[in-house]
């Protein structure tokens, strides 16, 4: 069970997953009927598997592969 909000662990751990080369963003998502974390990237890659874990402090974490984002 978590003890942490899923807003707090994904605030905490944002910068250091920003700082993967190829990661684009972050966020919140639903698997399975309850919140996830979402992280985007441009390409999945194993580099990025490797250092994106699969589960954070009892929350999910999926990687989402968004390609690069353009402001429109």
């Amino acid at each position: 069970m978590t003890h942490r909000s899923i807003d707090k662990v994904l605030s905490e751990h944002t910068q250091d997953w920003m700082s993967i080369p190829g990661v684009v963003g972050t966020g919140i998502g639903q698997r399975d009927d309850r919140p996830c974390i979402r992280i985007m990237v441009t390409r999945t890659t194993p580099e990025i598997e490797d250092r994106i874990p699969v589960e954070v402090e009892g929350w999910a974490v999926e990687i989402v592969e968004t390609g690069r984002f353009r402001a429109r």
